[in-house]
Parts: structure tokens; C-alpha cells; sequence
């Protein structure tokens, strides 16, 4: 884990417990910031630290070596995660990019003079998604839309959902791993997502749903960040045609829902079964859940 990172920054994380960390913030000329337990604050020599004048500093250079370490030493072989502004490390981390972007032909080609990085840092927690399962799941497999604000766990619930239902249901489960953040497969690595999951990875929602019903025969489709009416049509469709969506999306509380001109047409159209809100105040804490006729339901603990 973490591998791609410049020896000073992994020489700093080795006090450190690697449990917490959920992101790291380097940016060019600017204190490095990490993501503990939940909380901002700054890497320094020693570890973690509260005071900015302990922070390590990262350089142009510092940015450059990991993204061509992440690579493996090859820009090229990553052209096409570049043009979406991210990389995939080793060991599922995913490495958001700030800098210049180059369009040819109306569309983004390439990203050059890389001033930012937000490494984030995939975990496997195991029974975080107990609540979820025994709230929606208990009776039989349908359709859940998970919401919360960026960085609050969503990810993270889903993985372990998916690995709860493949053990409980056998039934079988297709991931579509657009950025490899769910199943962070990679060589002889990947995350525990059971044994009863197919993974494509890299392939955006529409071509990667239409090949899987088509060639895999899922019971259930797993995806991250529905984004655009295009996507939520192509969940749509997919539960029409008899194969039940897990996904999660952006957004804050339920009024935000309501008000959302993308994901409000889910409410209209009773895509889902569930809808699953986490809370802002903690990691992978479920606050609210409301049913297909947006009635709340009691939430069934562990």
C-alpha cells in the first residue's frame, strides 16, 4: 500500500496507523495534509501533527515522482485514467489530480503540469455494512442508492455490502469498478468483495451494464458515483430489465435529493428500493433511510 510514495512521505507514515489514514493531500510548495481518522491534519517528520511549521513540504518534483511511480514508469500505459484526472495505484489507491488540462478535438486528453494530488486510501472494514444488510437486505436482494456528502464512507460501505450479499445470497454479483476503488484489483491483490463477484473495471456505467446483462448474467450490478441522467437511465434500465443496482451518489441530506434535477428523477421513476443517507458527523454511520414511496424506515442495528 502506498508504495508509489516518495521515501521521505513513507518514511513519515511509519508511525503512523495506517488504519486511519484515509487521504493525503500533496500539494506543490505547500504543507502535506492527511486525513486521520476523519480529521485534517498535517504530516510532518514524525507522523501526524497539529502545527502547519512541522509539516513536511512537497515539492514539483515530489508530485512528479509519484505519479511516475504510480504508473510504473509509464505516463503512456495510463493515458486513458489521466484524461479523467485520475490514477489507480498498486494497491487500489486512488490518485485525484489537479493541474493543467489538454483538450484535443472538444475533449480532455491529457493532464500535464500536475500541481495536486489527493491520494486516497481504500480500507476493508468488515461488518461496517451490517446495518445496511439487515435494514434492506434481510428479506430478499433489491436496489439501494447510497448518498452522503464526499468522503464519508460510501465506498467503503459498499464494498463490504457486497461482500455481506455474495456470502449470504449466492447470488451472483457484477462490479463495476469504473476507477478500481471498490474491488482494488491489482495483479495478485484485491479487496475481499466474496466469492460470487465479477469485477470490470475502467469501463464507464453504460457500455460496462450493457456487456455485463449481456454476457455475465448478473443478479445484481455494484457501482460507485452515479453522476448524470445518462447513468441514472442506465440503472434504470437495468432494474427494469430484472437486475437489481446497488450505487452510491453525491449528496448532502434528503432535501438535497428532492431538489436535485439528476437524482430526483431516481425518486420519481421508484428506481430504488432504498435510499440510504450517511451521516457528517462520522465515517460509514448510517443516519436516514426512506423507502421507494420516501417513507423513513427504522433503521435495524447491529
Amino acid at each position: 500500500m502506498l508504495d508509489f510514495l516518495t521515501d521521505n512521505l513513507k518514511a513519515a507514515l511509519r508511525g503512523v496507523n495506517m488504519n486511519l489514514v484515509y487521504e493525503l493531500r500533496v500539494r506543490a510548495n505547500k504543507p502535506v495534509v492527511i486525513n486521520y481518522g476523519g480529521t485534517y491534519q498535517f504530516l510532518g517528520v514524525c507522523g501526524v501533527t497539529e502545527h502547519i511549521s512541522s509539516a513536511l513540504i512537497a515539492s514539483y518534483a515530489d508530485i512528479e515522482t509519484i505519479i511516475y511511480r504510480a504508473s510504473e514508469f509509464s505516463v503512456y500505459s495510463v493515458t486513458e485514467q489521466l484524461r479523467q484526472g485520475f490514477l489507480t495505484g498498486a494497491g487500489g489507491e486512488r490518485i485525484g489530480l489537479a493541474g493543467v488540462f489538454v483538450y484535443e478535438n472538444g475533449t480532455a486528453y491529457t493532464i500535464k503540469e500536475v500541481t495536486s494530488l489527493n491520494i486516497r486510501v481504500p480500507h476493508e472494514i468488515r461488518g461496517c455494512a451490517e446495518t445496511v444488510y439487515r435494514t434492506c437486505f434481510r428479506g430478499k436482494v433489491c436496489s439501494v442508492l447510497l448518498l452522503s456528502a464526499p468522503g464519508r464512507g460510501k465506498t467503503t460501505i459498499l464494498r463490504d455490502l457486497t461482500r455481506l450479499i455474495a456470502g449470504r445470497n449466492l447470488i451472483n454479483i457484477l462490479i463495476n469498478d469504473e476507477r478500481n476503488e471498490i474491488s482494488a484489483a491489482y495483479r495478485d491483490f484485491s479487496l475481499d468483495t466474496g466469492a460470487f463477484t465479477d469485477v470490470i473495471r475502467y469501463s464507464d456505467k453504460k457500455d460496462a451494464f450493457t456487456s455485463a446483462v449481456r454476457a455475465m448474467r448478473p443478479d445484481l450490478i455494484v457501482t460507485d458515483e452515479l453522476v448524470g441522467t445518462e447513468e441514472i437511465e442506465a440503472a434504470a434500465a437495468c432494474v427494469r430489465g430484472g437486475v437489481e443496482v446497488i450505487a452510491t451518489a453525491h449528496c448532502r441530506d434528503a432535501e438535497s435529493l428532492k431538489s436535485s434535477p439528476v437524482l430526483s428523477r431516481a425518486l420519481q421513476e421508484r428506481i430504488f428500493a432504498y435510499y440510504i443517507f450517511l451521516s457528517a458527523d462520522g465515517l460509514g454511520q448510517v443516519s436516514e433511510i426512506y423507502d421507494a414511496d420516501w417513507k423513513r424506515v427504522a433503521v435495524k442495528t447491529v
